[in-house]
C-alpha cells in the first residue's frame, strides 16, 4: 500500500507487513531501503550442506559457507557458491520439491550468488522459486533478495561500508542489474533503473 508520495513526485513510501519502506528516485534510477533495524534475523537450514547442494544440481564443494535463512523484510534462502560458474551451473531438482527448505511465509526459494574475482564489487546472482502446481522458476531481478543479500553481509562480519553491483536474469535472457549499498550503520539500500510500463490514479 502506497502510505505517501512527495510534492515533487520523487519520493514516497510503501508499506508492507515487513514495515514501512522509504522509496527515492533521481531520473529514472529508484532506490528502496530495507525496513529492517540492527542486525538482520537469520536461521541455519534444516538440510546439511550436500542435501542442499544437490537439490540445487550442486556440489558440497560448489558452497562458500553454508546456506543461511536471512530476513531484512521477508525471510529467503541465501546460497553463496565459490564462483560465478558454480552459480551458472546451479539446475535446481524439481522432482525433489517435498525436501525443499520452506521460509516463514510457505515459500520455497532459493537466491544463488557468487563474487566476481575478474570483477571486483560484482556480485553474480540467480533466484529460484517454486511454482504453484510444480515446478522450479527464475526471477530476472529481485529487490527483496538483494536486500537479503546485504542483511548476508551484516550477518557474515563482511567489512562496511560495501557496495555490489548485482547481475541476474542472465540465465532467462532478461538481464537485470541491481545496486547495493551496506553503509557503517547497516543501512540497507538496494536500486535499479525502472521502466514505466503504466500508470493511473486512485481516488480514496
Amino acid at each position: 500500500m502506497v502510505r505517501g508520495l512527495a510534492g515533487t513526485g520523487d519520493a514516497l513510501t510503501l508499506e508492507f507487513p515487513a514495515g514501512v519502506v522509504p522509496v527515492t528516485a533521481q531520473g529514472d534510477v529508484w532506490t528502496f531501503t530495507a525496513p529492517h533495524s540492527g542486525k538482520p534475523k537469520t536461521a541455519p537450514v534444516a538440510l546439511p550442506d550436500a542435501d542442499m547442494a544437490s537439490l540445487l544440481g550442486l556440489e558440497e564443494r560448489d558452497l562458500l559457507v553454508s546456506p543461511m535463512w536471512v530476513d531484512t523484510g521477508a525471510d529467503q534462502l541465501l546460497v553463496a557458491v565459490r564462483n560465478t560458474d558454480a552459480v551458472r551451473r546451479a539446475n535446481p531438482d524439481s522432482a525433489r520439491l517435498a525436501v525443499w527448505p520452506q521460509s516463514s511465509l510457505g515459500r520455497k526459494t532459493a537466491y544463488v550468488f557468487a563474487f566476481d574475482p575478474e570483477q571486483p564489487g560484482r556480485v553474480l546472482s540467480r533466484y529460484f522459486f517454486t511454482k504453484q502446481g510444480g515446478g522450479v522458476a527464475e526471477d530476472p531481478g529481485t529487490g527483496s533478495a538483494c536486500a537479503n543479500l546485504g542483511g548476508w553481509l551484516l550477518a557474515t562480519g563482511h567489512a562496511l561500508p560495501a557496495e555490489y553491483a548485482i547481475d541476474q536474469g542472465e540465465a532467462v535472457g532478461r538481464p537485470c542489474r541491481l545496486h547495493l549499498a551496506v553503509n557503517a550503520d547497516g543501512a540497507i539500500r538496494v536500486g535499479g533503473r525502472v521502466l514505466e510500463i503504466g500508470q493511473g490514479t486512485v481516488t480514496v
